[in-house]
């Protein structure tokens, strides 16, 4: 028989259960690839949070018939703050020694959210804004469970006193009182969970009604066993085989799933909402069945010292690993090969093992009867967070300075236009240097971060499905050529350069874009269910759209991302096809843009290290950043009236792609152009479709 789960002090299993998440979550920053799943490892944690402390308000409201809220928060804020603190202290001074100052806005705002316990809804804002979720990961991004968590210590005990005190008063059950309080809320935030997850899955992961069934499914255990506790130690006598053997099995089958979910979950699972309820319903029965006895228990497993010392250090692990993770890349200036990912690890343990014995013990189990106190607890707590936040805020200032210093040098440069500048510097026809351009940079890293295009209005977000398009210049006017843009944010960067020849009278724009989403027949983005059924939307709206505007559209320009997963490359072939021959039947002429270099570091950070700036710093080879595979260009001309336009050689030369050209920086990510480039690029554009045969020159 198990030992009854309420009459335990050392509790094993949830010992074994925090190792075995924060294994899993280490374990899968670390090595994503063969622990695809191992993000479940928060749900446990979840889930073993929501059982314990339902299980300690129960037995205070029991004992007292209330809750002391100020030393419930007091006890919380010792045991978690100090620790949190501490890593959130040397993250700052991380990010100021080693990332580059383009990186320091991002991160330090999201220092300040996660000292104020908020991280979780700046992510879930950031997941639906398609410029921010491009960025690259914070420092202390991974304290969004963490705000999760505290958020749930700030509402449950409110939720269970005011339970006590309604049953109270209405002389009513306790228990079946605080069934309801519990059970409602977990039923309606699962209900909103599995909603959220199919409407909008980026925002779905982080918010916390999404996430607090999670901890009411283990509160409801809690209740459960709390109700079961008094029978089962009355109960007398020997106990049937079946009371033995069931814990047994309901344990293995629970860390089996556990298991099988970190290796089969990937991030094509929509998640959290059904896929969630797995791994919860495993824990909840690991945590029900206790400790078990008999010689196929478990229990051995848990009682194993490392499995003790994974469990004890399970805290300032998860807060200690992540941003080495973040940061150490940015150091090495490549990806992290197997040995600094084990150095990563290795150095995350013993930075957590000390941090439990020097910071976290020593402040929760304090005997001094001043640290002990509620009141000093929580104004410890103030004080920290607003050292915390005040040195972040600093962070952030000398980042806008600096950002703000190097934009308005990039505009005095802009006012008149050097000889050579940007994209000038590639034209095949007429080979142009500016030495007065040498080592210059504009806009400077900092500022190229920022210098995306801003056209309110114009662009549907990557869960929107509403035509959102823009016109430049005078449609009205038929002795100029009408481009109709269509595309994704790859399209979105080849406004600014169209843009500069509406100005000059040369064209008129209408464009229909939307984020990570191509202009394909079938869908696209597979790994992400609510962008697929999105941009499906969308295009099932463009097409009609595209239809009705055909009259008046000289010429269709589209591009997009280029390495969508959208099937096998003859299906990404045929779904274009598909999706544009409609307008070709109409006479309408295509062009498609082959997509630009990707690289797979930021050319920005590079930037930003090195030391002296030539035309190869931070380059990359061609063969590596244009791909083997382009659906645009081998789409374009299967089509009637269909052509390519292939804009590499304003990119790359020689072999090699610049991350600076002509005294531009190119990139302001990954794969996105800077506006400043883009807009260097519109006369050689326009000459490019001239030649082509798309348009005609203005009359």
């Amino acid at each position: 028989m198990s030992t009854p789960v309420a009459a335990q002090r050392n509790r094993a299993e949830i010992t074994a259960l925090r190792a075995v998440a924060v294994l899993l979550v280490v374990l899968y920053h670390l090595w994503p690839g063969r622990l695809s799943g191992g993000y479940i490892g928060v749900d446990v944690f979840f889930v073993i949070s929501g059982f314990l402390i339902t299980s300690h308000l129960l037995r205070e409201t029991a004992s007292t018939g209330s809750i002391a809220l100020s030393r419930f928060w007091a006890r919380r804020a010792r045991r978690l703050l100090p620790a949190a603190y501490l890593v959130l202290a040397s993250t700052a001074v991380a990010v100021a020694a080693w990332l580059p100052v383009s990186a320091w806005e991002t991160n330090y705002r999201q220092i300040i959210a996660s000292t104020l316990y908020v991280q979780n809804w700046v992510l879930a804002a950031d997941s639906v804004d398609y410029l921010a979720s491009d960025q690259a990961p914070a420092a202390a991004q991974h304290y969004w469970s963490l705000s999760i968590e505290e958020q749930f210590y700030l509402v449950w005990p409110l939720l269970i006193l005011a339970a006590a005190v309604w049953a109270r008063r209405r002389s009513s059950s306790p228990t079946r009182v605080t069934w309801l309080a519990i059970g409602i809320p977990t039923v309606a935030s699962l209900v909103f969970s599995i909603w959220i997850t199919q409407a909008n899955p980026p925002a779905a992961y982080f918010v916390t009604p999404a996430r607090a069934w999670q901890f009411g499914a283990g509160g409801l255990l809690g209740l459960y066993v709390a109700g079961r506790a008094g029978h089962v130690a009355r109960r007398a006598g020997s106990a049937p085989w079946w009371r033995t053997a069931l814990p047994t099995v309901a344990s293995w089958a629970g860390f089996a799933t556990l298991a099988w979910c970190g290796f089969t979950y990937d991030e094509t699972t929509p998640f959290p909402g059904t896929a969630a309820i797995l791994p919860v319903v495993a824990t909840v029965a690991i945590i029900a069945a206790g400790e078990p006895l008999g010689r196929l228990s478990p229990a051995p497993l848990m009682r194993w010292r490392p499995v003790g010392f994974f469990g004890d250090i399970s805290y300032s692990l998860y807060l200690w690993h992540w941003p080495p993770i973040v940061i150490v890349p940015v150091i090495l200036g490549h990806t992290m090969g197997l040995q600094a990912r084990l150095l990563i690890l290795v150095g995350a343990v013993l930075a957590a093992w000390g941090t439990k014995v020097w910071v976290e013990d020593p402040v929760r189990f304090t005997r001094r009867p001043a640290l002990r106190r509620p009141l000093t607890a929580l104004v410890a707590t103030a004080a920290g967070a607003a050292v915390l936040v005040g040195g972040a805020r600093v962070g952030v200032g000398t980042a806008v300075a600096v950002e703000h210093t190097q934009q308005a040098v990039a505009d005095a440069v802009l006012k008149d236009i050097p000889d050579c500048f940007g994209a000038a510097a590639m034209d095949p026809q007429k080979p142009c240097t500016n030495p007065e351009l040498a080592g210059t940079m504009i806009p400077a890293p900092a500022a190229a971060v920022r210098d995306f295009t801003h056209y309110p209005g114009c662009f549907t977000g990557i869960t929107g499905t509403k035509l959102a398009g823009c016109t430049f210049g005078d449609v009205e006017n038929r002795r100029i050529p009408h481009v109709v843009l269509v595309g994704d944010s790859h399209a979105q960067m080849l406004l600014p350069a169209l843009e500069t020849l509406v100005k000059q009278g040369k064209i008129s724009v209408t464009a229909q874009l939307k984020g990570s989403c191509a202009w394909t027949r079938d869908p696209i983005n597979h790994y992400n269910k609510a962008r697929v059924d999105s941009c499906q939307a969308w295009k099932a709206k463009l097409e009609p759209w595209l239809i009705k505007q055909a009259p008046t559209t000289d010429l269709i320009l589209t591009t997009g991302y280029a390495r969508f997963n959208g099937g096998t490359p003859d299906e990404q072939v045929k779904s274009m096809q598909a999706a544009w021959k409609p307008l070709a039947k109409l006479g309408v002429p295509i062009v498609a843009v082959r997509d630009n270099p990707r690289h797979s570091e930021s050319p920005l950070d590079c930037l930003e290290r090195a030391r002296e700036i030539t035309p190869t710093t931070c380059a990359s080879p061609e063969k590596v950043v244009m791909g083997n595979f382009d659906a645009f260009q081998e789409t374009a001309g299967t089509v009637k009236g269909s052509k390519l336009l292939d804009l590499t050689k304003y990119y790359c030369r020689d072999g090699i792609c610049p991350a600076v050209i002509g005294g531009v920086t190119v990139y302001r990510d990954v794969t996105h152009l800077t506006v400043t480039y883009s807009k260097t690029l519109g006369p050689y554009l326009y000459r490019e479709l001239v030649d082509l045969g798309a348009i005609k020159p203005a009359a």
